[in-house]
Order: C-alpha cells, then structure tokens, then sequence
C-alpha cells in the first residue's frame, strides 16, 4: 500500500481510465523510479485529476522534493489538488494551469530547471516537449514518456527522435502504456 488516497483512486478504475491516469502498474513503476532517483525538482506535464501526481509527490516528500505540474483543464487541476489535500502532499506541489507548451516556455523564461520531467500530456505534441525537456533539464536529468505502446503512431517521431539523438541515452519500454525512459547525456 503506497497511500490510502490512492487506494482509493485504483478502487474506481473506469474514473481513472476516462481522465487518461496511468494503469496502477505503471504508476508504481513512476513511483519508484522518482524514489530511486532521489530527485529534487520534477516536472510533470499533464495532471490530468491527479494520480500521477500522487505517486510524484509521495516520492519527493520523502526526500524534500518538489513537483511542478501542468494541465490545460482548471477543472482536472481542481480535481488534483483536491486528492493531493487529501493526502496531505499539497505542500511539495505546485499546480500550474495552462497549455503545457506556453507554460514550459514560460518556465524556461525563468530559468527554471528539473531533475526529473515526466510527459503525459498531447502526445501530438510531444517532439516540441522534448525540444523544452532538453532545455529544462541538466546533463544526466532523467526523462519518462507515457504512452508510447498506447498511442505509438502518434509518438512514433518522438520515439524515433530521443532513441536516435545523441542528446539522449533513451530505452523504449514494454509497460502496459509504454514509457521512453531517458537519461539526458549533454
């Protein structure tokens, strides 16, 4: 049992399904990789009610960590904050709503950047995300993509363009959605 909220998110599936949440097996999998990862400042692109952002969060409250998360809907966000209350994890993230390529631009303006970005947003923008995710991110900042097994026509470029840059060392998974795992090297 990783939190008694999101138990009781996985206990409504079909809710989880219809607002685009990671399968529990994946979500775990983000989970552990962000506490192996011990890393400091995430950026999550695509809240959607919050469920991804649960597992973010749980894992950079245990080692004073922060999350950024971004999704174009006022309501999802809404949603997400609501369960992030509930688990007592709103203090370590900060909600940002908006479309997700403005509001990565914007971050970049400000000369922000992050350990870890996690994309599960518009996949058919997923190659100008990735154009922001070099930006936002250090040599050796870590970058995992949803949905890559799901929905590979639609990030068949973004697949083909991370696994073939020498920006990246990247590894496309066999996960129930399909995640690109990717370290970034420069």
């Amino acid at each position: 049992m990783l939190h008694p909220v999101i138990e009781r998110m996985e206990a409504d599936p079909k809710r989880l399904k219809e607002h685009w949440s990671l399968p529990p097996e994946d979500a775990r999998f983000l989970y552990l990789l962000c506490r192996i990862g011990r890393f400091q400042r995430m950026l999550e692109v695509g809240t959607s009610i919050g469920y991804s952002t649960l597992h973010l969060a749980l894992a950079a409250s245990l080692h004073d960590g922060h999350v950024t998360t971004i999704d174009a809907s006022a309501e999802r966000q809404a949603q997400a904050l609501q369960a992030l209350q509930e688990a007592q994890l709103a203090d370590c993230v900060a909600l940002l709503q908006g479309d997700a390529l403005k509001v990565m631009n914007g971050l970049l303006a400000q000369g922000k950047a992050y350990d870890f970005i996690f994309i599960d947003a518009r996949k058919s923008e997923y190659i100008q995300y990735l154009s922001l995710a070099e930006a936002l991110l250090p040599a050796g900042g870590v970058l995992l993509a949803d949905n890559t097994r799901s929905h590979r026509q639609q990030t068949a470029d973004f697949i083909a363009q991370i696994t073939g840059s020498s920006w990246w060392e990247a590894s496309d998974l066999e996960t129930p959605n399909g995640f690109v795992l990717a370290r970034k090297r420069k």
